[in-house]
């Protein structure tokens, strides 16, 4: 049982390594577009891209550190059923094709790009909400909140995308940040004690599991 739970572990945290790649290269990416050569040639830095890589950001903190600890809560401190292995596959599938999104992202800075910029946040989200529920309703409802966090944001990216979908300025990548910001502060408000546990004990005690 204990090498079988050390293999486990193991699985898990070669998951998260490849997670943590690829996120650490969407942010390599994303400063290397934010300082970049200019029309003339010289390296400097971009400030019309700066509302987009805040934004990138102030997903990828949370995205990487809920990705952490729901791992950390379902796969290390519960105990595994025969099932896992499948589970586990669904998970890499969810969080790989989430970082290949963020990674997506680093290519639309500009703000004359940012209906692309935009739109590809409207994926994820809906990548997220879709695997999200699909755990919540079969698995548990420890994530609960991710779901519905990410399904109010969504209609709001998708209204500013059909209301100005035809300008081409900074003020409508600024209102994706604030929805962004405000997406970011929501995750992490309502979910504070799943990200910040305030003992050793596991919050999955404290949380139901679906049958």
């Amino acid at each position: 049982m204990a090498k079988a739970n050390e293999a486990i572990q193991s699985t898990v945290k070669r998951l998260e390594w490849i997670y943590g790649v690829v996120i650490a290269l969407s942010i390599s990416e994303a400063f290397m577009q934010f300082v970049a050569p200019s029309h003339q040639g010289v390296c400097g830095i971009q400030w019309d891209r700066f509302w987009s890589l805040v934004s990138i950001l102030l997903l990828v903190i949370p995205f990487f550190h809920g990705m952490g600890r729901y791992l950390d809560e379902i796969y290390v401190r519960r105990p595994t059923d025969n099932w896992y292995g499948l589970w586990l596959l669904l998970d890499c599938v969810a969080f790989t094709v989430e970082a290949a999104f963020f990674f997506a992202l680093t290519t639309y800075l500009s703000p004359d790009r940012w209906v692309q910029f935009a739109f590809a946040i409207l994926l994820l989200l809906y990548c997220d909400v879709l695997w999200g529920a699909f755990v919540w309703k079969l698995r548990t409802n420890l994530i609960s909140w991710w779901v519905i966090v990410n399904l109010c944001t969504i209609p709001l990216l998708a209204g500013i995308l059909a209301c100005f979908h035809g300008i081409t300025s900074w003020w409508p990548l600024s209102l994706v940040f604030v929805v962004v910001l405000a997406r970011t502060i929501a995750d992490y408000t309502t979910g504070w004690k799943f990200y910040f546990p305030r003992s050793q004990s596991s919050i999955s005690q404290h949380v139901g599991r679906k049958p």
